[in-house]
């Protein structure tokens, strides 16, 4: 593997100055870093990244937590943050909290240790999560479920909400059940505000529960049963196939008994049977603006620090719009 000392004999000058072309630390002519460049390149040199963090007090390694990996949204919002960072030559550490307020500080921890320069973080629940992230001094982006922080990207809930109650009322739905995730999140919250705002509006009759995936079971199933609910809202897809799940196995039809919409639109709900209405919110581009707005931070550029993304509603065959 080369070294900047190679590079120096390759392109005939010092090693001094290979290091302030490299770290722009001083002033290198014109010709001279054309060479320095030639050499590199035929010498396939790559530098020491920690020995330039030491160099230069700036690491190039960006940390990212996030609540829960194994829920595919999230799975691809880690992909945009990563191809974002690695475009600009930046490296990701991925942390799972599991909504755990030990787990977030640990991970905090281990980002500092890694000399990250920056955090991404998604549904924080330690209390006192962000003055520790700022004693840290990482600049700090909140991706998705946003809190009381300076920087954040996220979609806009409120009229997902909207988007789901609208397409019940839509389609007949005159009895309808809203499930919601937990409300310490703004994703969830706004979601539900912007449907309770639909349905209230339009006289319909409805109720909501707040239940995680553990509560889909026969007491749900029971409770949908004697309600007579004709369309359920899900604050997440995973919920929404777990609830069509439930009801097919018991012999409700969806869409014909019970209409049910999702939130995401993550990938199997195109190819679950019946394919899940849902709104589309773009995890994958969720990734990439909360990435580019943290290097565009660290490189000392003007942002937005509230982005809010569109979403869309996606019509498919768990309710009847087709």
């Amino acid at each position: 593997m080369a070294t900047i000392k190679d590079v120096a004999k390759e392109a005939g000058v010092s090693v001094a100055t290979v290091s302030r072309a490299m770290n722009s630390s001083g002033y290198v002519h014109e010709d001279t870093l054309k060479k320095i460049n030639r050499a590199i390149e035929t010498l396939k040199y790559k530098p020491n990244e920690t020995a330039r963090t030491l160099y230069k007090k700036q690491s190039k390694i960006i940390g990212l937590l996030l609540p829960d990996i194994s829920n595919p949204f999230f799975t691809v919002v880690a992909r945009g943050v990563e191809d974002a960072a690695l475009e600009r030559g930046f490296h990701v550490v991925i942390g799972n909290s599991d909504q755990n307020r030990d787990k977030e500080r640990q991970y905090i921890d281990t980002f500092r240790l890694h000399n990250c320069v920056g955090l991404i973080s998604s549904a924080l629940v330690w209390e006192d999560v962000l003055q520790y992230i700022q004693s840290s001094k990482m600049l700090h982006v909140m991706l998705d479920r946003i809190g009381e922080t300076e920087y954040s990207v996220e979609a806009d809930h409120y009229k997902g909400g909207v988007l789901q109650a609208e397409c019940l009322l839509d389609n007949g739905c005159k009895n309808i059940l809203v499930i919601n995730g937990n409300m310490k999140f703004s994703s969830f919250k706004h979601r539900l505000e912007g449907a309770i705002h639909t349905l209230e509006e339009s006289g319909a009759v409805f109720e909501t529960l707040e239940l995680n995936s553990e509560g889909v079971g026969h007491a749900l199933l029971d409770q949908i049963r004697y309600k007579a609910y004709d369309g359920i809202i899900c604050y997440n897809d995973l919920i929404a196939i777990q609830v069509m799940g439930l009801l097919q196995h018991n012999g409700v039809n969806v869409p014909g008994d019970v209409q049910v919409v999702g939130y995401d639109d993550i990938q199997i709900s195109a190819s679950y049977f019946p394919s899940l209405t849902t709104v589309r919110q773009p995890s994958y581009l969720l990734g990439r603006l909360a990435c580019e707005q943290l290097i565009d931070l660290l490189n000392g550029k003007q942002v937005r620090k509230e982005i809010k993304i569109d979403v869309s509603l996606v019509e498919r065959k768990s309710t009847r719009s087709e």
